[in-house]
């Protein structure tokens, strides 16, 4: 039941996510975090089953630490997009056999420059400037296609997550009524819920 979307602007990425838990006809909670700090410019917002969703992040954020741990350098994002996307891939032809989730990768490049890429549990990988995973997908994309343009200002965007929220609230037939938004520029990570 999760909903996971985002857009990017002219020198940030903003990626919002339920804070809903569910099994069955149960809402467990409300407050979880689906968003995944990679570091203090990188963030890679998850949608799935719990399980999966939190071991292929945990999985994700420990062989990031790793790898800058042991080479000493910084992946930027289209690195670090193709390195997840890697390890969907790996996971598909292991015998444990896919991570039941998808993914969105965004965040701010040491040079000012903002990304936002798409993964799927397939191994998919697409830049993209907006987009959603989960149920987020069935209402968002066309108001996201309708509302965003290239260089949008950072009150601009919050504005159309604003909006996105409110048309899954009015929408959908799941009550999904708290959102954690993370928002990335140079300057690192803002969060705030809704």
């Amino acid at each position: 039941m999760d909903s996971i979307f985002g857009l990017q602007g002219s020198d940030f990425v903003i990626v919002a996510c339920d804070g809903s838990i569910a099994h069955s006809i149960l809402k467990i909670k409300e407050t979880e975090d689906k968003i995944l700090k990679l570091d203090d410019h990188k963030i890679f917002g998850i949608s799935g089953e719990g399980a999966d969703r939190n071991s292929f992040g945990e999985l994700v954020h420990k062989n990031h630490c790793l790898i800058r741990y042991k080479t000493g350098g910084y992946m930027n994002l289209k690195e670090t997009a193709h390195f997840v996307r890697s390890m969907y891939a790996q996971a598909i032809r292991s015998r444990d056999g896919p991570h039941q989730c998808n993914g969105l990768l965004g965040g701010v490049d040491q040079d000012g420059t903002p990304s936002l890429y798409w993964l799927d549990y397939l191994g998919s990988l697409q830049k993209i400037t907006r987009g959603a995973q989960g149920y987020a997908n069935y209402f968002l994309l066309g108001l996201l296609d309708n509302q965003y343009k290239p260089n949008l200002t950072k009150e601009e965007g919050i504005e159309i997550i604003r909006k996105c929220i409110k048309e899954l609230q009015t929408r959908f037939l799941i009550a999904q009524n708290k959102f954690i938004v993370k928002i990335v520029t140079k300057q690192g990570i803002e969060v705030f819920t809704i």
